[in-house]
């Protein structure tokens, strides 16, 4: 039987080495940005702007120029980027707590503005990096480090909707929420990243992208039963699908 070989995209480092923790969907997602980055030729004009949390390690992979911002200022730092080198081709890459909690006014004013960004959000309904904490999108009844009975409405509140969100503000040209739970559904989501580059390289406004992602080390289950709750507990709440897009005409 011959040995299947995969390319390696260009825009990967010739020296990185994997640091996620088995069964973790962040190494799909950046393979599927570097991916995006190469067809689109956007490789050597682009610059990333990541966070505090597990996505902060994107610059160990991508062979990209990048900056670091404090936790939830990606997308403020993003800003001053784009506007001081608007020829630069400029997107984060965040996870949820980041993204909706702490930097909720920083990622929200971005689309409110309609900044010409491209944003790329992990939701794993969990604070993976610093010890399985509640964050923004802890589903209802979840058990964390934090809320050891489960998420209650009555003491944590519902968990954000983040593409519905980002899709009410006027300048969002596009917001989509994906998963990485099937083959099928990583084509989909490599699709709707490249939909988010491309509304930045026509500026035409914010693109967003939620991905659905497990955290099994934090959710103490194997990649498999991951897999099997993102499909089971996680998408029947977080629908996935395209909730704004400017260039499809009403």
């Amino acid at each position: 039987m011959a040995t299947q070989v995969f390319d390696i995209p260009k825009s990967f480092k010739k020296d990185m080495k994997y640091t996620f923790c088995p069964g973790c969907d962040h190494g799909v997602a950046i393979r599927l940005v570097a991916e995006v980055l190469d067809e689109l030729g956007l490789k050597e004009n682009a610059i990333t702007a990541t966070s505090i949390g597990c996505s902060v390690t994107i610059y160990d992979f991508l062979d990209i120029d990048a900056i670091e911002a404090p936790h939830g200022r990606a997308l403020a730092e993003a800003t001053g980027v784009k506007r001081a080198r608007p020829d630069k081709f400029v997107f984060t890459y965040q996870g949820d707590g980041d993204f909706a909690s702490i930097g909720l006014a920083e990622s929200l004013h971005a689309a409110l503005r309609g900044e010409n960004l491209s944003a790329i959000c992990i939701n794993n309904t969990t604070y993976g990096m610093t010890g399985g904490q509640l964050g923004p999108t802890t589903l209802l009844g979840q058990v964390t480090t934090t809320s050891p009975t489960g998420r209650n409405v009555e003491y944590y509140g519902y968990p954000i909707k983040i593409a519905e969100h980002v899709a009410l503000c006027d300048g969002t040209a596009y917001s989509a929420r994906v998963s990485l739970d099937s083959v099928a559904n990583i084509r989909k989501a490599k699709q709707a990243i490249k939909k988010a580059f491309e509304v930045q390289m026509k500026g035409l406004g914010f693109g967003f992208v939620e991905i659905l992602s497990t955290c099994p080390t934090n959710w103490k289950m194997t990649p498999q039963q991951a897999h099997d709750r993102v499909r089971k507990e996680m998408m029947p709440v977080f629908k996935p699908g395209v909730y704004k897009d400017v260039t499809v005409q009403e």
